[in-house]
């Protein structure tokens, strides 16, 4: 398995340090589609949610992301090289990626960042064009 580029979002409670979303994304470049594996965490109220989805167009995903992350919270942006993903997309799962969520594959890290969307989609298509293939 070669390597892959997956942009991490890990979104704060305004006022708090309680992570209250975590958003994993990264881009196929065979199927040509964005990946989002993602899970709001477990509050008083409600448990856990894990959810997925992909998405062909950047600007679709950054409106995605700009409506379940509050625009009052900060994020912490990481970007990782993971070099063990499966061969097929559909089988990267939240929990996957969770597992093997270790600074070694860590590029570059950003924290207390507000989700501009600009940086944003810089962000994404930077996902989009730099690659390896799989294979």
């Amino acid at each position: 398995m070669t390597d892959c580029l997956v942009f991490k979002l890990e979104e704060f409670e305004e006022n708090s340090e309680k992570i209250d979303n975590v958003v994993y994304i990264l881009y196929d470049t065979y199927e040509q589609t964005y990946i989002i594996r993602g899970r709001r965490e477990e509050t008083r109220t409600r448990a856990a949610c894990n959810y997925s989805f992909a998405c062909d167009d950047e600007n679709d995903l950054a409106d995605f992301l700009q409506y379940t992350i509050c625009s009052h919270n900060t994020v912490n942006e990481i970007l990782y090289n993971y070099d063990n993903l499966p061969f097929h997309s559909d089988d990267v799962t939240f929990t996957f990626l969770e597992r093997n969520d270790d600074p070694v594959y860590e590029i570059s890290g950003y924290n207390s960042k507000k989700l501009r969307r600009k940086r944003l989609l810089r962000n994404l298509r930077m996902l989009k064009n730099v690659f390896n293939y799989y294979n």
